[in-house]
Parts: C-alpha cells; structure tokens; sequence
C-alpha cells in the first residue's frame, strides 16, 4: 500500500482528534496511550494463546507462517475498522453495528449485532466455566468438595463488584495489566518448565514433527485466525482514548506484541512435545508446582478478562437506555448501572451452569462470526463507506484477498464446529 494513501487515511481521524471538524458527536476520552495497548493485548493474549502450540502440531511448522498472515490481516482490518467510525468526516459512530448499518442498513446492523453479541456476552460464560473448571481440578487435589456449578456461581458473585464499578473502558485497564502480565508469565514459564523437562519428553518416546500437513492447513488457518478476534471490544477501547489519533500505532504495537507471545509458546511446544503436545500446553507438564502456578494464574488471567467483554455489552444496553442523557444525578446512574450490570452477570452466570453443549455452540458460533468480524466485515464496510476511488490497485487485491480468506477461515471453523457439535450430541466427545 502506498505511504500516501496510508497518510491519507490518518487524516480522518487526526482532524477529528485535534478539534479541527465539528467534534460534537466525538467522545473526549481519558485513557492513556498505555492503558489502550494494554487493553488491546488482555483482549487477544487470553487462555487461547497456551492452545496455540496444538494447532500448530495439526499444521506443521508451516503452520507459522499462517500465524504471520493472520497478524498483518488484524492488523489491517482493525485499523480500517476505526476508519470507518469517522467516515462522514464529522462525527463519530459509536460501536461495531453502528458502521453496519451505515454501511448495509438495517439489515447490516442486524448481522452484527448477532454476530458482536455472541462475543460479547458469550465470551464470559465461556471464562466463567473456564475459571470454575480450573478452580474444580485444583480443589478437588484437596479434598475441596465444593461442585463445578456451585464454583461458577461463586466466580460470577465475585465479579459483580468490578463490572459494577468500573463504568467504562478506562477504569476496566487496571484488569487488563494484570491480564496482559499473566499471560506472558505463564508463557515464559511454560517455555522454561518445557526446555527443562524435555528430556523427561524424549524419554518416553520419540518425538515427531512434520513441515506441513496440507489436509489441515485450511482448519490451521481458522484457529490461528480466530486468535486475533477481539474487536468487539476495540471501538470502545479508542473511544476511551484521550489521543484517538495514536490508535493505528497502538493496534499495531497490541497486535504485534500478542504475536511474540504465541511465536513464542507455538515454538517451544511444538518443538519440545511434537505430535503428543497437548491444549492447553501446561497441561503436558507433570503434576506439581509449575503446572498448579501455571493453572491458578491463567485461571486469575481469564476471571479478570470478563469485564472487557461484559463492560462492553453493558455500554450497549445503557446507550439505548440513555442513562447519561436523562438528567439524573452521579448516584442514581450508578444504582441503575449497578442493577444493569448485576442483572447481566446473573444472566450470564444461568448460562454457564445451566444450558447444555453450551461450549460447542459457542465455538460454532465463534467459528462463523470471529472470522467474518475480524477480517471481512471491517474491509467490506470500509469499500462500502469510503468507495474505490482512494484506493490504489495493491491495496484492492490484498482486500480481496483478505475477505477471500476470512471468509474461507470462517466457513471451514464453522463446518468443524458442526461436526464437534453432533459429537456432543451424541455423546462422542471425550
């Protein structure tokens, strides 16, 4: 792409920042730089990134190179999807479906919002029984007799008070240090649990490893795909932003920094374990102290990373119930949002003790919508917004090529996802 169709393009938002537009609609935002990047790295560096060392052992070392496709393509898609917030030149939309339905109409607001919603909401009862799981495993070791339900019960009740108090994205950024922290000190342990026990590993048999295995290449391409899905949370995180202007930058430096994480963690397992590697990856370290560390701060890791998810459904809902445009004191919003919020987290908490094959149906849904939110849409609105005519012949055929495989990702996750869910059905999973 050409430096001055990039320069171009940061002209709309900069204008916006700096004052120079009618800035009525555009929210002033109070997050720091660092705040936002470290909002956008616990968004994407979750529990997922110790999986990612499985994935590759399906693909081959070949499977990296796909890893390093998909970075640029976040990249790209989630810069143009702010783009797209400030398309009129005047004011800014707000959230995700808003650039739908300025893009596609009712119809496109419709389509996403499903789609974002399922992130949204789903995304926590998935942590949720994550973290119960987890807490179940360890306490069981101690004769804990506490049930997996009652364990989720207790995780959701604990994390009503900072969904209640933190109002939007930029009280939400002190979880996200310590969530960005956790995961990379759990990679760096693992890497290190991993060089040293690889002796242990090759004792109890040969390892093996494979360049590429073509059948599973496209399956590769889903998951490592869907490892950068997480801008349903991103339009909120630049909002929140006091320098909106730094936001290309700061995607990029998020982006690439998860991505050191998961070279990192796909190498060493793979290298170490091979074809018996497990998901997630501590799980091939035998019982003990790094394993149970390993275990209780990714559990921690994924219990804090509910209010990103949540926060941001939770603004939605009180959008639409206009609770700053009514008037009313600091005190009763705040009551209000309370009871919103608490209300969200008992719905989301019934979920994950109560609906059956709920993980299945998750990633059937993840499977359809991670994709085609992270990679197609952002592009599709963007051609649909801003049209052809500032974009150079380069940049239209990595678009193309962008959607092509976004969309390919999406409809091969989906029909894997299908299939695992017949499975379930059927009582076939192990």
């Amino acid at each position: 792409m050409s430096k001055e169709f990039e320069k171009s393009q940061e002209v709309d938002v900069e204008s916006l920042s700096s004052g120079s537009l009618d800035d009525r609609n555009i929210p002033e935002g109070k997050a720091t730089n660092f705040q936002a990047y470290v909002n956008i790295v616990s968004v994407l560096a979750g529990a997922g990134t110790l999986g990612l060392p499985a994935a590759l052992r399906d693909s081959g070392w070949v499977g990296l190179c796909i890893l390093a496709l998909a970075c640029g393509m976040a990249i790209y898609s989630n810069q143009k999807l702010i783009q797209c917030l400030y398309y009129d030149g005047r004011n800014r939309l707000r959230e995700y479906p808003d650039v739908a339905h300025a893009a596609f109409g009712v119809p496109g607001r419709i389509v996403v919002t499903f789609f974002y919603n399922s992130i949204a909401l789903g995304g926590p009862v998935l942590y949720l029984i994550l973290t119960g799981t987890n807490i179940h495993d360890l306490t069981t070791q101690v004769g804990c007799n506490v049930t997996l339900k009652e364990w989720i019960i207790i995780a959701a009740a604990v994390m009503v008070v900072p969904i209640t108090v933190t109002k939007t994205m930029r009280e939400v950024a002190f979880l996200s240090i310590f969530g960005a922290l956790s995961t990379t000190v759990v990679v760096i342990i693992v890497m290190i649990a991993a060089i040293v026990n690889s002796g242990d590993a090759h004792a109890a048999g040969p390892i093996y490893h494979d360049v590429a295995i073509p059948r599973n290449l496209p399956l590769a391409l889903a998951t490592f795909a869907f490892s950068y899905g997480g801008n349903v949370v991103f339009p909120h995180v630049e909002e929140s932003m006091k320098n909106k202007k730094a936001w290309n930058k700061l995607v990029f430096l998020g982006i690439m920094t998860v991505t050191v994480l998961y070279f990192l963690c796909s190498i060493s397992g793979y290298a170490v374990y091979g074809t018996t590697v497990d998901s997630p990856i501590y799980m091939n370290l035998s019982r003990g102290a790094t394993r149970t560390i390993s275990t209780i701060i990714i559990t921690l890791h994924v219990l804090l990373a509910i209010p990103l998810f949540l926060t941001t459904f939770n603004l939605q809902i009180e959008a639409a119930l206009k609770y700053e445009k009514r008037g009313w004191t600091e005190k009763k919003q705040f009551i209000c949002r309370a009871v919103t919020r608490t209300i969200s987290m008992v719905v989301v908490a019934a979920i994950a003790v109560f609906v059956p094959y709920f993980g299945e149906l998750m990633s059937l849904l993840g499977a359809l919508s991670d994709g085609m939110l992270t990679f197609v849409f952002p592009v599709v609105f963007y051609l649909k917004l801003y049209g052809f005519k500032r974009i150079t012949i380069i940049e239209l055929c990595f678009m193309a090529f962008v959607i092509i495989v976004g969309t390919a990702g999406s409809v091969i996750g989906t029909i894997d996802a299908i299939k695992q869910l017949i499975k379930a059905y059927h009582g076939e999973l192990d």
